[in-house]
């Protein structure tokens, strides 16, 4: 009767074992779908424990319901673990050689389910049967596996060997042996022992497969980033070839660009006051070397300007200092700046910003009174603006303002590139600062940056 008891709440542990793995396994496979593998773990698990469910409710539910499809779902289950192993490995299901290993173990259950003296049958081939599917899965784990210490796939792959072992000293034992009872709960300390076992080995296996999909996860993470890394590299190494190329290009182009306008300048000392179509032709030149220069001086400024974006230079830089001196250089006068505003800046690069807004400013002015530059402090930012009274900007250009080579309508009579505003941005934004245009009373670009703490 004793035996009988903890036989009996053993199975009762197992069958709750069995429901907690298989809820487990059903989470792992919805939270990687994508994985081949976890869903047939899931699914071999939920058979496994509805076939032990059913087989604790014998002497309850009808025979054939409690041996024929208790132990055929209990083959099912187990082939499902090893289909997905093997999917899970990147092989073929095998699913016509574990159909027929469940088929041919299911038979003696089958036919002899109501035959209490074939009890020693039954626990013989459900035995063999589930020994053979599990060292099959054994098998694949092992021709497939990168064996590693601490390796998942070692010890799912123990877990299985033991269990195959484990059911054909069962089956050995119950073959030397002649079964005299006819109720599997009487069968003594071996069915125990075999709960007991059943319970620690399919936590183990639930705890390794979920382990194995971690280690999937890692092996697929570091492939990506190795990708990543390659394709990072060439990417950065087809920048540099494609820089080193553009400043070669540009450097080339200055020689022909000097020849170019000291010729023309040779030829316009010499040309005859009345010649005005030679005269026209000559401004067409210097127009088109100014541009094309512009253009070659821009390019290197932009390309100066990507290798050092990323370790710029730091240090206080008075911004009223900066701007006084640009303002004596282009003649426009500074309105406020008369205490010290220090901000955290690269002594080279924020003047270029500057100087840029300035030189726009002039270039498309009416009058060159129209010019005014101010600077003032606003809590923990400083307000720079530089205005004038040109033509102003077309609202349609205004989203576009900032992109590399991008010339709104109204400035394409003048001489450019496109890369002022650009480099503007750029540098201000290396500065975490940000530039604005306003419109209402004039064209003023205004830019702000964050005030150097004490």
């Amino acid at each position: 009767m004793i035996t009988e008891l903890d036989t009996r709440t053993l199975l009762a542990v197992l069958c709750m074992a069995l429901a907690l793995s298989s809820l487990a396994l059903a989470l792992l496979y919805r939270l990687h779908r994508s994985l081949p593998g976890p869903r047939d773990w899931a699914i071999g698990m939920v058979a496994i424990s509805v076939g032990v469910g059913l087989l604790y409710g014998r002497n309850v539910i009808p025979p054939f319901w409690s041996i024929a499809v208790a132990n055929a779902l209990i083959l099912v289950g187990h082939a499902f673990l090893v289909a997905g192993a093997r999917r899970f490995l990147g092989r073929s299901a095998g699913w016509p050689l574990l159909a027929g290993i469940v088929i041919v173990f299911c038979v003696p259950m089958t036919l002899y389910h109501d035959v209490p003296e074939a009890m020693g049958l039954r626990i013989i081939s459900i035995s063999i049967g589930m020994a053979l599917l599990v060292f099959l899965g054994t098998w694949t784990i092992i021709r497939d596996s990168r064996f590693q210490l601490l390796n998942a796939h070692q010890a799912v792959a123990v877990l299985l060997t033991l269990h195959g072992i484990l059911n054909l000293a069962r089956a050995a034992q119950t073959l030397l042996e002649p079964v005299l009872a006819t109720d599997m709960l009487r069968l003594g300390p071996s069915t125990s022992t075999f709960f007991g076992w059943g319970i620690l080995f399919f936590f183990g296996l639930t705890v390794g497969l979920a382990v194995m999909v971690t280690e999937r996860l890692r092996d697929l993470l570091q492939d990506r980033l190795v990708k990543e890394n390659a394709a990072r590299c060439a990417a950065e190494a087809a920048l540099q070839e494609q820089r080193n190329f553009l400043t070669m290009v540009s450097h080339e182009f200055r020689t022909p660009l000097g020849i170019m306008a000291a010729s023309a300048d040779l030829i316009a000392c010499n040309l005859p006051v009345d010649d005005q179509e030679s005269a026209e032709e000559l401004d067409r030149i210097h127009r088109a070397s100014r541009r094309l220069g512009n253009l070659v001086e821009g390019c290197l400024a932009d390309d100066w300007l990507e290798s050092v974006s990323q370790s710029r230079r730091s240090g206080e830089l008075d911004v009223g200092a900066v701007l006084a001196e640009l303002a004596k250089e282009y003649n426009v006068v500074l309105h406020g700046a008369e205490e010290p505003l220090p901000v955290d800046a690269d002594p080279y690069l924020l003047p270029i910003a500057f100087s840029a807004l300035l030189d726009n400013a002039c270039k498309y002015t009416t009058t060159p009174e129209g010019v005014t530059l101010s600077c003032r402090q606003e809590g923990r930012t400083v307000e720079i603006a530089v205005r004038d009274d040109g033509p102003g900007i077309d609202p349609a250009d205004v989203s576009r303002l900032f992109e590399k080579f991008y010339r709104a309508r109204r400035t394409q009579h003048k001489p450019g590139a496109g890369l002022g505003l650009h480099l503007v941005q750029r540098i201000v934004a290396l500065h975490e600062g940000n530039v604005r245009l306003e419109q209402t009373h004039g064209t003023m670009f205004c830019v702000s940056l964050p005030v150097l703490e004490a």
